[in-house]
């Protein structure tokens, strides 16, 4: 194998093939990289066996062949070379020989054929959609989701596929997030699709995404993984198994207090609270009464606070805490000047609504308030 690349297009390629490594040491062989020659073009491919990335960049290919780097050491190494060409010629296919202007190494490398099958998309079943819309969806949710694994079904994001929409819900058991993206050209799916996809995975295709265009999804043949195709890459993740919950139980079909607020003056509010209530359980109490909003922490080691907030109330008065990380989340992927807070009673879910976003709605679960 011998091929000539540019230093910093390899940089680039190996900055986002290296987070697919395993972190933890199942099989050795899962600590490389294979770099492979593919219709004129240099593939990179990574796996951890839950995720796996092929990734595409240009070069002047010479002789066909492949071949495994262990991915911290070539990683660095390629970092650190100036800008420019870079040869790479493999040896006895047991050397890769790297050669630049000013720099001449080698690396010992394992072959090919020691390095897992990462699963292709059936093209049979498959569909294109928005790629920026369906990116923002995921952004604006995927922090939702649980982040530990004692429950895998909460690290997932719910996606629901059909004709007309795609449907995203994500919940931690604390807060829950749900989007609707209404689709401007109708999918051919014979029915419903519910899949279960890791929320990693997904932020994994959001860093991937470059500008517009069209993301390709599909199954592979066994149905087991899901794969995205953009541009220059692809990202294969497995599906997780089980039953997610009936998140329609959660959101409340009708509230009896509403409070527009002002996001910038409520973001500003939750920032100057959050300085107390990080020192107790992140805890902050919220009071409507009279179209004001007052936002209150109390931490006994440090003191008190109480922010006023102007609000248009309509419904009841009403006393109820939530923890300030969950509304900062929610505040975080708002764009209007507006939010909306839906409530019941002190100890039933809120609705958090960004009315510049309607088909975006945020639930979070209240924290009882201790006398």
């Amino acid at each position: 194998m011998k091929l000539s690349i540019l230093s910093e297009n390899l940089t680039e390629a190996l900055t986002h093939t290296s987070r697919f490594v395993a972190s933890k040491i199942q099989l050795p062989i899962l600590n490389y990289i294979l770099f492979s020659t593919d219709n004129g073009r240099l593939k990179l491919s990574a796996t951890n066996l839950d995720l796996g990335i092929n990734y595409w960049l240009g070069a002047k290919i010479d002789n066909q062949g492949s071949f495994c780097l262990p991915a911290k050491e070539i990683t660095e190494f390629v970092s650190y070379l100036p800008s420019g060409p870079l040869n790479l010629s493999l040896k006895e296919n047991t050397i890769l020989n790297l050669k630049s202007a000013k720099s001449d190494s080698n690396f010992a490398c394992l072959p090919a054929t020691d390095f897992p099958d990462i699963p292709s998309l059936d093209e049979k079943n498959s569909f294109e959609i928005d790629l920026k819309e369906f990116t923002d969806a995921v952004n604006q949710i995927a922090f939702a989701a649980a982040t530990d694994d004692s429950r895998p079904v909460l690290t997932a994001i719910l996606c629901t596929f059909s004709t007309d929409k795609i449907r995203l819900v994500s919940t931690d058991g604390f807060r829950l997030s749900l989007k609707e993206l209404p689709l401007k050209n109708p999918l051919n799916l014979d029915s419903e699709i519910n899949l279960l996809i890791p929320a990693r995975s997904l932020l994994e295709v959001v860093k991937l995404a470059k500008g517009g265009g069209k993301i390709k999804i599909g199954l592979t043949k066994d149905t087991r993984q899901i794969v995205f195709v953009l541009e220059n890459s692809e990202i294969v993740s497995r599906l997780i198994e089980g039953e997610f919950p009936d998140y329609n139980r959660i959101i409340p079909d009708k509230t009896t207090t509403k409070i527009h607020l002002n996001r910038e003056e409520f973001i500003s509010a939750i920032r100057q609270s959050s300085v107390f209530a990080r020192e107790s359980a992140n805890v902050v109490k919220l009071t409507l009464k009279n179209n004001l909003l007052q936002i209150s922490a109390n931490a006994p080691q440090i003191g008190q606070n109480l922010v006023t907030v102007d609000a248009r109330l309509e419904g009841e008065s009403l006393e109820i805490a939530f923890n300030y990380k969950f509304i900062a989340d929610f505040l975080s992927i708002c764009n209007g000047e507006e939010v909306i807070i839906e409530l019941n009673e002190a100890l039933s879910p809120g609705l958090f609504k960004d009315p510049s976003n309607p088909y975006l709605i945020h639930v979070i679960m209240p924290v009882r308030i201790q006398d």
